[in-house]
């Protein structure tokens, strides 16, 4: 890495939003210092979710065990490697589907929806040392979960996402995901899909599309591939080693991801988060799937989009700048953050 100097605002091509990427500012506290003292440790006789069911959550939803879905016995303590059951302290809760309101000169929409806790077995197991195998079981509970909250009437979008370390927003030490469905569609993903689509009403063609194959020309910021996915630092990263993944054929939608295909995402899921964790010694992170919105029936709506893996490692906090102007301050270089990631064996 030749350690350039780089003080440059850059638009994102699909949401538009502004990023700073300033490497001068990396004379702050580097990111492994930072990253080093934010771990939160919790024991496994008070971890809530080391015995999920004796720790007052319900029967689990669906349950896993060694890679097979397994049905639960109500009261069991039978053996399983994943399960999911609901937030015991949801942000949204059950209900009846009503829609939204006025209240004086603001729309107001009830808070109801669907909140999932997707825990896996080890309670010091994270998924920089899961194997592909376990990786991928929760990427089937994942697509499991994802289609079959999407069939309810109430739900314009389904999230999915995991925070690692407590700067990343988790409370609970053992490795667990959560899934949400609400009945509106967020403004950021209203955004990237808006973006996505007057692209390619100008161009003709899928702005996903089109990054992959100048990413995969320019060859600068690619950290690993395989016939099916692809890894990279975007160039316009709103983190410092902010990661995303796609994949190579066009696809809007998660939950329509072949199961043959999962295998393959795991293997480079599990190859990023283990480079992220040796290059930089497990710094805290969160990674979220940004799929599109629930579709109502089989149309082809958002067929210009792309559905991807964002993994956001996370160093401090928003300050001043982030919060007063939304604009993002990055202190690495994109491409040096992909060099060296891409070089570190695991």
């Amino acid at each position: 890495m030749d350690g350039k100097i780089l003080n440059e605002f850059r638009q994102d091509i699909v949401s538009g939003d502004w990023v700073l990427i300033s490497t001068e500012r990396a004379k702050k506290p580097a990111p492994q210092e930072t990253a080093k003292n934010t771990q939160l440790y919790q024991d496994k006789t008070t971890c809530p979710f080391e015995d999920p069911q004796r720790s007052d959550h319900r029967d689990p939803i669906l349950v896993y065990d060694k890679g097979q879905k397994i049905v639960w016995e109500k009261g069991s303590t039978g053996e399983w490697t994943t399960q999911v059951v609901k937030n015991k302290y949801p942000a949204l809760a059950d209900g009846f589907c009503v829609p939204p309101r006025n209240t004086g000169p603001f729309l107001v929409a009830d808070g109801f929806g669907f909140h999932e806790l997707v825990i896996t077995r080890d309670h010091d197991k994270s998924f920089a040392q899961f194997t592909n195998e376990e990786t991928a079981e929760v990427l089937k509970v994942y697509k499991d979960r994802y289609n079959s909250i999407s069939q309810d009437e109430c739900g314009d979008y389904v999230l999915i996402f995991h925070n690692h370390g407590r700067l990343a927003g988790a409370s609970v030490y053992h490795n667990h995901s959560q899934i949400l469905s609400m009945p509106i569609i967020p403004p950021g993903i209203l955004k990237n899909i808006k973006g996505a689509k007057e692209f390619f009403e100008r161009t003709g063609e899928k702005v996903h599309e089109m990054l992959i194959e100048w990413e995969m020309e320019q060859n600068k910021r690619i950290i690993c591939e395989n016939e099916k996915f692809i890894a990279l630092c975007p160039f316009v990263s709103r983190t410092p080693y902010e990661m995303r993944i796609f994949p190579k054929k066009k696809s809007s939608n998660f939950g329509d991801t072949k199961d043959e295909d999962i295998m393959l995402l795991a293997d480079t899921l599990n190859k990023v988060l283990k480079k992220l964790y040796v290059a930089l010694g497990n710094p805290d992170y969160t990674f979220f799937v940004h799929t599109s919105p629930i579709k109502k029936d089989n149309s082809d709506l958002y067929d210009f989009y792309h559905w991807h893996i964002e993994i956001m490692p996370r160093f401090s906090i928003a300050a001043g700048m982030e919060l007063g102007t939304n604009v993002f301050v990055n202190t690495v270089d994109p491409d040096e953050a992909a060099e060296l990631l891409r070089r570190t064996d695991v």
